[in-house]
């Protein structure tokens, strides 16, 4: 099974780039929704939150244009920058878990992808509540042998970023990892947020963080300041799943 992990497209509705933002960002995420519909044999798409800049009804509108390109069926989640009620409406066939948050269970195959919404009004850092995470429990309690993977937008551990490390999942993270760690096999979380790639261990599971078309930050280790923004290649992920309980992932550079 191959699942392909993007992050952090910031859709805008104008031409001119707001802040630090790509001149060139949605064209970019245009240009990785094309290379992404031609990958062979890709069974889903994980976009983990920020699909917006300004959580505004243009961009939503813009947004659902990038998408309908997208060839693979795809879960999308809100990040610090969405707006919830947008984005349901913009995908209202999920088994929404519950009426305020978009926290819901995707299973097929070898994978269950279980979508944890962690955004907290008018803050940068992400908040799970005690019903989220009791929600959670009780997912996790169904019987299922194989790969499990948690989606967020926010990572649930410090990246050694410095300043951007208080920006994480700051309420819930202590209880998110108590109840992976009790799990038969660990998991695999999936996140953006940093704008920045990275690899972490969470108690016994595994966190891949996405890095943004719209831009990166500079590799830049417990800066006190924010770090620049740099012109890297830019890459995503893609998850082997194997019924062995192989896990191998691989790095696709697309031309943007």
């Amino acid at each position: 099974m191959r699942i392909a992990h993007i992050s952090d497209l910031h859709i805008i509705a104008t031409p001119d780039a707001p802040g630090i933002l790509r001149a060139d960002t949605v064209a970019r995420a245009r240009a990785l929704v094309a290379d992404l519909s031609t990958f062979p044999d890709l069974d889903l798409v994980v976009i983990t939150g920020d699909n917006v800049n300004d959580a505004r009804a243009a961009e939503y509108a813009v947004l659902a244009d990038v998408l309908a390109g997208l060839r693979v069926p795809y879960i999308i989640l809100p990040g610090n920058h969405d707006d919830r009620a947008q984005l349901r409406a913009l995908v209202p066939d999920r088994a929404y878990a519950s009426a305020d948050r978009l926290d819901h269970l995707w299973q097929q195959g070898l994978a269950r992808v279980i979508v944890l919404d962690t955004l907290a009004e008018d803050e940068i850092g992400g908040r799970l509540s005690p019903a989220q995470l009791g929600w959670l429990a009780e997912t996790l309690e169904q019987t299922f042998d194989d790969h499990t993977l948690i989606a967020l937008h926010h990572p649930p551990c410090a990246p050694a970023m410095g300043r951007l490390d208080g920006n994480i999942l700051i309420e819930g993270n202590a209880a998110l990892r108590a109840l992976l760690d009790r799990q038969p096999k660990p998991a695999t979380l999936l996140c953006g947020h940093m704008h920045r790639p990275f690899t972490a261990r969470f108690g016994k599971s595994t966190v891949h963080a996405a890095t943004s078309t719209a831009f990166q930050f500079a590799l830049a280790l417990s800066a006190p300041d924010e770090p620049p923004t740099v012109a890297e290649p830019f890459h995503y992920t893609i998850h082997v799943l194997g019924a062995d309980g192989s896990h191998v992932t691989h790095n696709r550079f697309p031309t943007l």
